[in-house]
């Protein structure tokens, strides 16, 4: 099954898909990857502390729920993050983004072209570091707005090109709009 039948489901019936993205995987598990590796230098040296310096009784079952607790999140976040990369994909159409995920089931979102007010990159420390030219958009509306530069509910997550991408869509959402307004004003 190609990524535009994973839409098939809630295409308007004169809707096309212009184009689909997922998430760049490589990078997805590296920023996975350093959080874990930060968690464990705080983890580690706590539990070394408690298996070392605090002779009261309970001192090593602490270091051992401190360990126990990385790993066991550890474990978990790479099992959701590899179900989030298998089925996350985002497509553009010629009325709107659309964005697949979940992580058993599936959810899809959508953003008509008209109601987008903020489009952003945002290529953060982590893309730089990987020299894989990925990055992240995030859409603003009137029901979700940005704050900081993030919007709760319509990102394309760790895509590559993402300045390509920014200018592609932008000038999908500038035709719509366009075509709105010449409508409207007739």
């Amino acid at each position: 099954m190609n990524d535009n039948d994973l839409f098939s489901l809630v295409l308007d019936k004169d809707e096309t898909i212009i184009k689909t993205f997922r998430p760049n995987k490589s990078r997805a598990w590296f920023g996975t990857i350093i959080t874990i590796i930060l968690l464990a230098i705080i983890f580690i040296p706590m539990t070394i502390v408690a298996f070392i310096s605090v002779p009261e009784e309970g001192a090593l079952e602490s270091g051992i729920f401190c360990l126990a607790f990385l790993i066991i999140y550890a474990v978990v976040v790479c099992i959701l993050i590899a179900l989030w990369c298998n089925k996350t994909v985002y497509a553009v159409t010629n009325k709107r983004v659309l964005i697949r995920t979940g992580y058993i089931g599936v959810d899809y979102k959508s953003l008509d072209y008209s109601m987008v007010g903020a489009f952003t990159v945002n290529v953060n420390w982590i893309d730089k570091l990987l020299r894989k030219n990925t990055g992240s958009l995030a859409f603003g509306s009137m029901a979700s707005p940005m704050t900081n530069g993030t919007v709760a509910k319509f990102n394309f997550s760790y895509i590559d090109n993402p300045y390509e991408v920014y200018k592609e869509i932008k000038e999908l959402i500038d035709d719509s709009k366009a075509k709105k307004e010449a409508i409207e004003n007739k």
